[in-house]
């Protein structure tokens, strides 16, 4: 058996999503976070920890790109099976991927991620086609998509970064993804039209959107490196709860140019921080005012950014619904597979 430390530094290893890379162990808090590795041999394991109880971080494992294994990480430090008696003479792409999303009332939840334990070796990684940053709520945490339909449970089980439009996407396109999503946040307020529920203010940390002392020690509040990881596209998919928020104040004429405007400030971050990459702007339901997210972007593209876009995904209805009024896998798998193909136009003009 051989025994690999999990590092940024290790050419063998691709490690997803947003951390603080100068930490070991490494944390993985924004849900589709976790490693891949070309790995040739039988049994594979993944010493992982969860330094919290509640709520239960759930982990999938996939082999050239099929699920194989989901499970929970329990408190305390342990070694996990990912693949067991595999043909030693094959070669696969094995990815270890954190279903679940960042938990703000609960910030001392994640899952560390030490070292790789094999019974084989890893061969020579090969770069992904291109890089793909997500930003979105519950619908891009895959809330509810691995869910029966009518179950109404707010628990982590039901979230899944790969039951989930994002992850169809990259595969379709093998495209390396990162994703920042939190469930009930939207641009400017969240569902109840909380303003500290905004995925705008915490853009350029590494995991703002978890605050506290156990965070900070994770180094989530400290200030993202955009130049070590630039993505060829942005995609954005918020409104809906920022929308939800005003339908509940009753103040949609009163908010809605501050919306307009918080649509353009988060577009203009995304922009400076990103300069080449084209900006997707996925649209909200027709029930939830997609015309501002549509105003927003004319309104960029007036003043002179370039390579920005809207994009329109079909509503779906009670047939599509996984857990608490949310679309299953098989909405997220025809959605994810829409939109790889309008970003492959995209990338190509």
């Amino acid at each position: 058996m051989t025994l690999m430390r999990v590092e940024p530094e290790n050419p063998k290893l691709r490690i997803i999503g947003r951390m603080d890379r100068n930490r070991w162990p490494l944390a993985l808090d924004w849900t589709g976070s976790g490693v891949e590795l070309q790995f040739k041999g039988s049994d594979l394991w993944a010493e992982l920890e969860a330094p919290a109880m509640k709520p239960i971080m759930w982990m999938m494992v996939l082999a050239d790109g099929y699920p194989v294994a989901r499970f929970p990480v329990e408190p305390g430090v342990r070694f996990y099976p990912l693949v067991l008696g595999m043909d030693p003479e094959h070669s696969r792409l094995i990815s270890l991927v954190k279903e679940t999303q960042c938990m703000p009332d609960s910030p001392e939840a994640t899952v560390l991620i030490r070292t790789l334990r094999m019974d084989g070796t890893a061969e020579e990684l090969k770069p992904r086609d291109l890089k793909i940053e997500f930003i979105g709520d519950s619908l891009t945490s895959g809330e509810g998509s691995l869910a029966p339909k009518g179950n109404d449970e707010w628990i982590t089980i039901w979230f899944s970064a790969t039951g989930n439009y994002s992850d169809v996407a990259c595969r379709e396109l093998n495209a390396e993804r990162r994703v920042m999503s939190q469930s009930g946040w939207g641009v400017c307020w969240d569902w109840e039209h909380k303003t500290s529920g905004n995925m705008t203010d915490h853009y350029e940390e590494i995991a703002g959107v978890l605050r506290g002392e156990a965070a900070e020690q994770r180094g989530c509040t400290l200030e993202n490196d955009f130049s070590a990881w630039q993505p060829d596209i942005v995609c954005i998919r918020l409104l809906t709860n920022d929308c939800g928020g005003m339908e509940q104040k009753g103040s949609f004429e009163q908010d809605r140019e501050t919306v307009v405007a918080g649509c353009v400030t988060l577009l203009e971050k995304v922009r400076k921080n990103n300069p080449k990459a084209k900006i997707v702007w996925i649209l909200p339901g027709t029930s939830s005012h997609p015309e501002l997210a549509e105003e927003a972007v004319g309104k960029v593209r007036h003043e002179g950014m370039a390579d920005v876009f809207t994009f329109a995904l079909p509503d779906y209805g009670p047939e599509d619904m996984g857990a608490r009024y949310h679309p299953n896998a098989v909405w997220n798998r025809k959605a994810g597979l829409l939109l790889a193909e309008f970003l492959k136009k995209v990338i190509s003009d």
